[in-house]
């Protein structure tokens, strides 16, 4: 059964505060990297496997960058979660 068109999207809602969450908060990570980890390191590839850039991975955070990327993933879900029931609800 097909939602008519002219409803208001209500899954676009969720789906857009989570990408506020995201947008922000992968700005504010770059601030939480603990120094002494970083310094620790030999290799700086694997922080990134396969080249991939964003955010900081979870072991050189700080305990308050690591609360902060939980509230990142948590974010991250309802954007997805939105996209996926946008596309069910309202794909032809």
């Amino acid at each position: 059964m097909r939602v008519p068109i002219n409803e208001l999207p209500w899954p676009f809602a969720f789906g857009l505060v989570g990408f506020v969450i995201v947008f922000l908060l992968q700005f504010r990570l770059k601030y939480h990297v603990d120094r002494e980890k970083v310094l620790q390191l030999e290799d700086m590839s694997e922080l990134y496997p396969m080249g991939r850039p964003g955010v900081p991975p979870r072991k050189i955070l700080t305990e308050r960058g690591q609360r902060l990327l939980f509230w990142f993933y948590f974010g991250f879900g309802p954007f997805l979660a939105s996209i996926v029931l946008f596309l069910v609800l309202y794909g032809t």
